[in-house]
């Protein structure tokens, strides 16, 4: 072979790479935004844009209050109903990482109100589990108690062991009958 003809297999080479590389780099993109999707659906928040999917101007950097209000009115304004718990959910979260737990806990309970209404029960147990921890933490062992029980009950009927096992344990822990009954709550 001539050096000119190693010289176009090199480059060959390099433009093979080039384009393996690019399809790698596609292929992880699109399993991080099909994760992000299957994450934001199982959360009840599936009509939200990704990051990509949104206009930039639009697209805050990250969430925040305010754009996590503005989708609540959004969602409810627009009768998206099943939106809300998953919302709720986050907003709430963002209060406590605010130090806010007064209106966490108010966003938690309109969570339960808006899971219960749409049937979604994972966003549900998650609120219970929530609310029984700040319950615990503010004093009120006998409310966190029955906040648990019920989370562990839809994680039953979810047939998600892994978490009801996890709140089972916290109730031992915690000194929390396992075998109630609540009627009436």
């Amino acid at each position: 072979m001539s050096p000119q003809n190693f010289q176009s297999v090199d480059v060959g080479l390099v433009l093979v790479g080039v384009v393996m590389a690019a399809l790698l780099v596609s292929l992880i993109a699109l399993g991080l935004r099909s994760r992000r999707r299957r994450e934001r659906s199982r959360l009840g928040v599936a009509a939200l844009p990704s990051a990509a999917e949104a206009p930039a101007a639009a697209t805050p950097s990250a969430l925040d209050g305010v754009a996590l209000m503005t989708a609540i009115d959004e969602a409810g304004a627009a009768g998206q109903q099943a939106r809300l718990p998953g919302l709720y959910l986050l907003l709430a979260q963002w209060r406590l990482d605010s130090g806010e737990t007064s209106a966490a806990a108010e966003l938690l309970r309109q969570c339960i109100r808006a899971a219960t209404s749409a049937g979604q029960k994972d966003a549900h147990a998650n609120a219970r589990l929530a609310l029984g921890d700040l319950a615990q933490a503010g004093g009120d062992p006998a409310t966190a108690c029955e906040h648990w029980q019920i989370a562990r009950s839809l994680y039953r009927e979810l047939r998600r062991s892994r978490e009801h096992d996890a709140v089972e344990a916290r109730m031992r822990r915690n000194g929390c009958p396992t075998d109630w009954v609540l009627t009436d709550f």
